[in-house]
């Protein structure tokens, strides 16, 4: 199959980029994998460009052996020359080091430490959706389309064009005749606008939001920021969403997000600590966008919480 799917990992994670690739390509989706496709006696360095530039999406195995690969920043940053989407799949729980975080900012993340299988559906699920989003035509046209391949092409269009203006003209003798034979015919009513109503303007929040000051609703002493940075694909979201405040900074990953017309929604994942104990919880987002601000609800699933909290974004 053709490749979809560029693998990039640390040498020293071969095994877990296998699997990986393994579990995708049983979904159909096809992978390039640097330790199985580079041929003998075949450039390392130009394999890895050409293999960039030719796929949709890069999936990023992230460990903490990636995190100190200067290679793979190398390959992260050309795949933002070439737009692609970087999906990062962690492997191992670890945060990513500063010049990571600077190009990743704005990505999903994918933890796969917790739950295996689900962190697979979910990465699947999201390649497939990009890969719909762009369509079947390859990212960049064949080196070898020169005048040679071209000219068919072109003999096929003159002929196209041809009989479309035979067509034409004699669609407009025969309009001619009727006209002169048949009785003069009464002026149609134009349609109502009510008929064919106007698509909505598609709405992209892609960027830097930020909120004011927040009062935490749990213990209004403490106050935060938030700061969103989305990227939209369609009506898909991606992105982070940092918050500093009182009681220290977060960076969460924007899960399942979607723009549609003028709603918003995604949700975000944390950990409490209760005594020695520590729950996973959701934080859900619902905005609405009115001109150039977003009014959100902001509201998580915990037991002891699950207060809504309000408030506005403005771009930055």
């Amino acid at each position: 199959m053709s490749p979809l799917v560029f693998i990039s990992h640390s040498s020293q994670d071969r095994a877990i980029a296998i699997k990986i690739c393994d579990a995708l390509e049983r979904r159909g989706l096809g992978c390039w994998l640097a330790s199985r496709d580079i041929g003998p006696g075949e450039n390392f360095q130009e394999a890895i460009v050409k293999a960039i530039r030719s796929v949709r999406v890069m999936v990023l195995v992230f460990t903490g052996n990636a995190n100190h690969s200067n290679e793979i920043k190398k390959e992260v940053a050309l795949a933002s020359q070439n737009r692609l989407v970087v999906v990062p799949l962690r492997v191992e729980d670890v945060l990513p080091s500063d010049a990571f975080l600077y190009e990743l900012s704005t990505r999903q993340w994918i933890d796969a430490f917790d739950d295996w299988e689900r962190a697979i559906g979910r990465l699947a699920e999201q390649i497939s959706g990009i890969a719909g989003e762009k369509g079947d035509a390859p990212a960049h046209p064949s080196a070898g389309a020169g005048p040679a391949a071209r000219a068919p092409r072109a003999w096929a269009a003159w002929l196209a064009a041809a009989a479309v203006t035979v067509l034409v003209v004699a669609g407009g003798l025969a309009y001619w005749i009727a006209t002169e034979r048949a009785p003069p015919a009464a002026t149609a009513t134009a349609p109502s606008a009510a008929a064919s109503p106007a698509l909505a303007p598609h709405r992209d929040i892609s960027g830097k939001w930020v909120t004011e000051t927040l009062i935490n609703p749990y213990d209004r002493n403490q106050k935060s920021m938030l700061r969103f940075e989305f990227e939209q694909s369609g009506e898909s979201l991606f992105g982070t969403v940092r918050e500093k405040g009182d009681f220290g900074a977060s960076v969460k990953g924007i899960e399942r997000g979607q723009v549609k017309g003028d709603d918003i929604v995604f949700y975000t994942q944390g950990v409490s600590t209760t005594g020695s104990a520590e729950q996973t919880y959701k934080e859900s987002y619902r905005g609405m966008l009115k001109g150039n601000e977003i009014e959100f609800v902001r509201q998580n699933d915990v037991a002891s919480g699950g207060l809504p909290q309000k408030f506005t974004a403005k771009r930055e």
